[in-house]
């Protein structure tokens, strides 16, 4: 969960003695869950039939939607209210004006401001004047707890130029009356917005200055909202944000802290607690916790005094409150003091290694400098990842090595623009992005599965065994084992973003795109697997990716010597990827006989190396390093024991691969230079 501190907000409050609304700090995810769809699209680009529009995008800054119903009783400020419109500057009014005040300039204005009329809830600082900006409306649930949903979906934000947009919605909710204001989808939008509820120009509640917390994944999963309540702020009121502990341990590892997140809604800074905390309904351990500091409306992070030291592996219950606040005062709602988490507890983690899918193009012009600051994260971070990219079929005529297997991926995580990333099946974003802390986050995510492959070729035929070692039950009945045969380095594929080298290029999927389907995986019960694949006819390189390469009859490797094999295990329900591997090349069975007539040496070398053969045939002999740059090719003859001497005097100290070629054979042996 996001830990959102509202210290960094600027807030304005109308609370006086006659103050009508207090609002809670924002809090991850939709407002009790009641709406549960995943569907942040534009009103006309995909959004389930149970929302309509009310008002149509790219009209006059500042104009209202016709009178809306609302579904259900509701109160605002005590009264009952019927109906409301919104206008596209993001107000919705219950007043009953025939011309309310519109914010017509779509600033971040204040609700004071003569620009907003009363009995209004506002979202200020965007506007609806894109194509694709319009407002929807829907309601969920079942009565008496249904919700009302009005929808700024697509909107631009005022005074931020390019393409950007940004999606939120006003939430009225049956009984409680609660309001709720959602931060549901952005992109690269960075304005901030005022947001609250205004009774009159001197009853206000509103959160000035802030900033959206989500990303450009339409679901719920990275959305916030703020709860505005009517009444009076109570004294004492600490609600659960989240409980700091990873839900998968390593009893290698036991004991372990228990941490929390609280939010202070109450109006008393929280100086002294009981922090509680349960395992599967037992008896509460507690630590008495004083010398705090948590101010109305900020965030806390609160650790208990006792760790937990479980004796065995399982699946466990965690919950986390807290109790006697400065003293002896009681919480006024403890309907949301409880934070709890399952946790399984294995026998040990294992390091994971993150899955970076790229999907770009050469004919992108934003690719070049998004996979230039990867490659030099990447560079930063030698194997601690695995890195493949997708080239995709636009923008103009596209990517020549697109294929549909990229599409289908491509289809499969909904990407709708170039340069785009996923790590690990979850973040989602421009890999101009992607910064050392970021990578730091996934590398140290804990994971509970191990891999080990390796993979071998003959001539045009790929071969790979993975071995699949479960630290924990994985439960999921949707796991797919891929693996993608890929391209160290290419450089025929020069198009117009002005690259000309191209790394870790995806040349097909085996078993296919759609994976290969893994039973729910035990603890400690190993799976192996073999995957093969033989690329057919001869390599073309296509003039665009609308006749891309058809599979069946041809191939897009420009050197079979200079391939990889990178396999993942992911859930296809979820897309989290739970693992990956690069495969470590071995010598197949049918370069036995090649490996067997070869000597290379000395090894390591500083300033010379000797390749001999004692076979007819004439090879090719390459010595690159372990990115695939090349540094010699030359042709020999072995016939008779010949030798081949290659000078290494100017290259960098490092690990290099010789590769040797003949009869549609290779056999790459690593070189340490000194």
């Amino acid at each position: 969960m996001k830990k959102l501190l509202l210290a960094l907000l600027t807030v304005a409050f109308g609370l006086t003695a006659q103050a009508q609304y207090y609002h809670l700090s924002g809090a991850s995810g939709n407002p009790n869950n009641i709406n549960q769809e995943d569907s942040e699209y534009p009103v006309s680009g995909g959004l389930p039939s149970t929302w309509s529009s009310i008002l149509s995008a790219a009209q006059s800054a500042g104009t209202y939607s016709s009178t809306q119903s609302i579904p259900f009783n509701f109160l605002f400020n005590g009264d009952t209210v019927t109906t409301y419109r919104v206008s596209n500057t993001g107000i919705l009014t219950f007043s009953q004006a025939n011309t309310p005040a519109n914010n017509s300039g779509g600033t971040a204005a204040s609700l004071a401001s003569s620009n907003v009329p009363d009995s209004s809830i506002c979202v200020l600082g965007i506007n609806g004047s894109g194509s694709n900006d319009a407002i929807a409306k829907a309601t969920f649930g079942t009565s008496p707890n249904r919700q009302h949903w009005v929808m700024f979906s697509s909107y631009s934000g005022t005074g931020t130029s390019g393409s950007h947009w940004t999606y939120w919605s006003i939430v009225m909710e049956e009984s409680t009356n609660n309001i709720y204001i959602v931060d549901q989808r952005t992109a690269a939008f960075t304005g901030s917005l005022n947001l609250g509820v205004r009774v009159s120009s001197t009853v206000i509640d509103s959160l000035n200055g802030v900033t959206s917390q989500s990303t450009n994944a339409p679901d719920r999963s990275d959305n916030t909202h703020y709860t505005f309540i009517q009444g009076v702020q109570p004294d004492y009121e600490m609600g659960g944000v989240s409980l700091n502990v990873s839900p998968y341990l390593g009893l290698n590892t036991a004991p372990y802290t228990i941490e929390a997140d609280f939010v202070n809604n109450g109006a008393q800074t929280l100086t002294s607690a009981t922090f509680n905390y349960s395992i599967d309904g037992g008896t509460p351990v507690t630590s008495s916790l004083s010398s705090l500091s948590v101010a109305s409306g900020s965030s806390g992070t609160l650790t208990s005094g006792t760790n937990w030291n479980p004796s065995a592996t399982g699946v466990y219950e965690l919950k986390a409150w807290l109790s006697g606040l400065n003293g002896s005062n009681t919480d006024a709602n403890t309907s949301n003091d409880t934070v709890s988490l399952t946790v399984q507890v294995v026998t040990a983690l294992t390091q994971r290694y993150p899955l970076y899918e790229t999907f770009t193009s050469s004919t992108c012009g934003p690719c070049t400098p998004a996979n230039t600051t990867m490659e030099a994260v990447f560079d930063d971070n030698p194997g601690e990842h695995n890195s493949i990219k997708y080239q995709m079929s636009w923008p103009g005529t596209g990517d020549p090595y697109y294929f549909s297997e990229s599409g289908d991926r491509r289809t499969f995580y909904g990407i709708n623009s170039v340069p785009r990333v996923e790590i690990d099946g979850g973040w989602d974003g421009n890999g101009n992005s992607l910064t050392q802390a970021v990578y730091d986050y996934h590398q140290n995510q804990p994971a509970f599965v191990q891999m080990s492959a390796t993979w071998s070729r003959w001539s045009k035929t790929i071969e790979t065994d993975v071995t699949i070692t479960p630290l924990a039950d994985v439960s999921s009945n949707n796991l797919k084992l891929f693996a993608a045969i890929y391209s160290i380095r290419d450089t025929a594929n020069v198009k117009t973003n002005g690259e000309t080298e191209f790394f870790h290029v995806v040349k097909k999927l085996m078993p296919s795109s759609s994976g290969e389907s893994l039973s729910a995986l035990t603890s400690g019960s190993t799976v192996t697997k073999q995957l093969s694949y033989t690329f057919n006819g001869t390599y073309v390189l296509p003039p665009s990716a609308q006749s891309p390469v058809n599979l069946s009859t041809n191939h897009t490797v420009e050197d079979f010597s200079n391939l990889g094999v990178i396999l993942w295990i992911q859930d296809a329900s979820t897309k989290e990827v739970l693992q990956s591997v690069d495969a470590t090349y071995t010598i197949g069975q049918f370069e036995n006989s090649l490996a067997s007539q070869m000597k290379i040496y000395p090894n390591p070398t500083t300033d010379v190396l000797f390749v001999e053969g004692d076979f007819s045939e004439e090879a090719t002999v390459r010595l690159v390093d372990m990115a695939g740059r090349e540094f010699v090719r030359t042709q020999a003859d072995f016939t008779g024991g010949h030798r081949v001497e290659i000078s290494t005097a100017s290259l960098a100290p490092g690990t290099y691969l010789l590769i040797t070629t003949t009869r549609g054979a290779s056999h790459a042996q690593p070189v340490i230079i000194l």
